[in-house]
């Protein structure tokens, strides 16, 4: 974690966007995974049946940066009690692994130690989630649908059809939509920056909001595109959820977001402070603050906007 914080900021200060070094990050932590997971492997003997190691939020999107927990999970072919014992135990050495390397647990308990199923359990779980859009199952689907394979060789194509099908069940789609609405920008009165004792919170303030739209919008195309641009490409072409001008909006709203935000990170970095996602406005020159007013009064537009057409406030 430490030899990853120093490559990051050297990358940034050598020019690379924010967005493109996350990409990169989010490759070094999969080739760590990998690592862990044959190290595990070699110690353990052969697995009992084909299994996949999962990540998804920020890792999932490939949209990971400085500030990160973990995210993870297993899926395996067939059930047994082998297969149980066996990757139960493969979790823990891998889980166990990454918080020696720096990557503390996962608050929310979204690890593979928790979260180790077979195959068909993972489907019938997707598939409930679907079927059954209450709020727990949302914010469950809101996470693990960024999902995407790391490490193993076990097929989740299965569970990818399950998501691409989701685009049918306008009532599971409404209440996505509506869950990206839990977080929206910190605008006061005449919309105004609102603060929290001179900070702004950039992952729930405009992230968030940008992440949980792209995230309905290539659901309701039927797109199993993971990253927030590729996802906001898609709306731009589908004009689902969002129209072409809104969706295109977004999608330079967020790199830019993205960007102060890890400026942010790397100065708390090398003051040794704790990292998270929260800006000092003060440390902000004018011209930024207002293009940062600018971009939360878009991302309220767009909310607003999504709100009154799906109809919303009216869903039970």
């Amino acid at each position: 974690a430490e030899a990853i914080g120093q490559l990051v900021s050297s990358l940034f200060h050598s020019g690379l966007a924010a967005i493109n070094i996350s990409q990169i990050v989010s490759s070094l932590n999969d080739a760590l995974v990998k690592r862990l997971v044959a190290l595990a492997s070699a110690k353990l003997g052969a697995a009992p049946t084909p299994f996949a190691w999962i990540v998804f939020g920020s890792e999932g999107r490939l949209e990971q940066t400085l500030l990160t927990d973990q995210d993870n999970a297993l899926a395996y072919a067939e059930e047994s009690d082998s297969a149980r014992t066996y990757f139960a135990a493969l979790a823990t050495q891998v889980v166990g692994g990454l918080i020696q390397a720096g990557f503390p647990h996962c608050a929310g308990g979204f690890m593979a130690t928790q979260w180790c199923k077979p195959l068909a359990a993972w489907q019938e779980l997707f598939s409930r989630w679907i079927r059954l859009p209450k709020p727990e199952a949302l914010l469950d689907a809101a996470i693990f649908f960024d999902f995407r394979t790391v490490a193993g060789n076990l097929s989740l194509e299965s569970l990818d059809e399950i998501v691409a099908a989701a685009k049918s069940e306008k009532l599971f789609l409404s209440q996505m939509a509506r869950g990206a609405m839990d977080f929206y920008p910190p605008l006061g009165l005449f919309n105004r920056l609102r603060s929290d004792d001179g900070k702004i919170d950039f992952k729930k303030g405009g992230l968030a909001p940008i992440v949980g739209l792209a995230r309905v919008a290539a659901l309701a195309a039927g797109s199993r595109e993971r990253s927030t641009l590729e996802r906001l490409n898609v709306a731009t072409q589908s004009g689902v959820l969002l129209s072409r001008e809104d969706a295109t909006a977004l999608g330079e709203i967020f790199p830019f977001l993205f960007q102060l935000r890890l400026q942010n990170q790397l100065q708390q970095l090398a003051d040794k402070s704790a990292i998270d996602n929260s800006v000092k406005l003060a440390t902000l020159s004018r011209l930024t603050r207002r293009h940062l007013k600018d971009a939360f009064v878009t991302i309220k537009r767009i909310q607003d906007g999504v709100r009154v057409a799906w109809q919303l406030d009216q869903l039970a």
